[in-house]
């Protein structure tokens, strides 16, 4: 797959804690390094990659972010941004400790078919494993070896993605091979101090999030049956999922669908539909467990979702055009409520 057609390409050798100046600069948009490119891009996997959410300050009106301000900028304004980029290496270096190795940042901003979104990609690879950054006439140039394709558990990589405009690149997918590290402080490196960004949400979190935007998608589409009848089996679905991490994106497209899934992801900041968590099932069960229909007697009727059905104690059927509500069941508890 390819990461899209290159535009420019930065690269500059970093090491820890780096005071001095950063050998490197921009470099030629050659069709090898853009097939290289392609390569790693594509054996790399990150579009299907973990999502982090930029910790971007919600005060300003432009919801600055060191990472993101410096995305935008190199990849959409047309002149060369050397300065810019130096400043992501001197980040880098200032996140790095002392057990850090020194290693090649590569910044490479590519088109994509929507002619208004820029893809924007940050790698960092060992020195001498990947490339070989070379300064000859005061021109900076990488020559690919033949370990480029190599995986390596130093590598790490970030994909930022979307158009140049508020709610543009709030969000990346991220690659880091040490992000299992016993050493917390290595694997927040890349995550947490140079990206300033949150590794998915806490399950907690997203289970929330997810039945927050289950209940209110099934508010907005009371009057669309098909809708409801997407948003139950989701729910009934997700109950016993043996998927270990879901997202709202990923609920969305595995189960809904045209206005049940507008109503669903609708209710959720784009800066957390791609956040990744695993689902609490037994508080997942507290905060979606029932059904509530209100019948034209005046009635209203509770009912956990997974005792709606045809084999279940509630059913719906739809007789003369009219849903119609059955229940059967032993009762068991019997309150009477004033309305004072």
């Amino acid at each position: 797959m390819s990461a899209g057609r290159l535009i420019a390409a930065y690269a500059y050798e970093v090491s820890p804690r780096q005071v001095t100046s950063f050998a490197g600069g921009a470099v030629s948009s050659t069709a090898q390094l853009q097939a290289a490119l392609d390569s790693t891009f594509d054996r790399s996997k990150i579009l299907s990659a973990p999502a982090v959410t930029f910790k971007v300050d919600t005060a300003s009106p432009s919801r600055t972010h060191p990472i993101r301000d410096a995305a935008l900028t190199v990849a959409f304004t047309d002149s060369t941004h050397e300065s810019v980029v130096e400043g992501l290496a001197a980040r880098l270096a200032g996140a790095m400790d002392n057990r850090s190795k020194p290693s090649l940042l590569m910044v490479s901003v590519h088109a994509l078919p929507a002619a208004h979104e820029r893809r924007l990609l940050l790698w960092t690879f060992p020195q001498q494993e990947v490339f070989h950054l070379r300064f000859t006439g005061g021109k900076t140039s990488l020559e690919l070896l033949e370990a480029f394709n190599r995986e390596s558990s130093l590598r790490k990589a970030a994909l930022l993605q979307g158009p140049n405009t508020r709610t543009g690149m709030l969000t990346a997918r991220v690659l880091d091979f040490q992000a299992s590290a016993t050493e917390r402080t290595v694997a927040d490196l890349w995550i947490v101090k140079f990206l300033a960004a949150r590794l998915q949400m806490s399950d907690a979190e997203g289970t929330q999030l997810l039945a927050r935007a289950l209940r209110a998608a099934h508010t907005k589409t009371r009057s669309d049956q098909y809708a409801q009848d997407q948003i139950a089996a989701a729910i009934t679905a997700l109950r016993v999922t043996t998927v270990p991490r879901w997202s709202i994106d990923s609920v969305a497209s595995t189960y809904l669908s045209g206005a049940a899934a507008a109503a669903f992801t609708g209710s959720v900041r784009l800066a957390e539909r791609a956040a990744v968590f695993g689902i609490d099932t037994q508080r997942f069960d507290q905060l979606v467990q029932y059904k509530r229909f209100t019948l034209d007697n005046g009635v209203v009727v509770s009912a956990p979702f997974v005792e709606v059905g045809a084999d279940r104690g509630v059913q719906v059927s739809e007789v003369d055009g009219k849903r119609r509500l059955r229940a059967e069941g032993e009762i068991q508890e019997e309150q009477v409520r004033s309305r004072v």
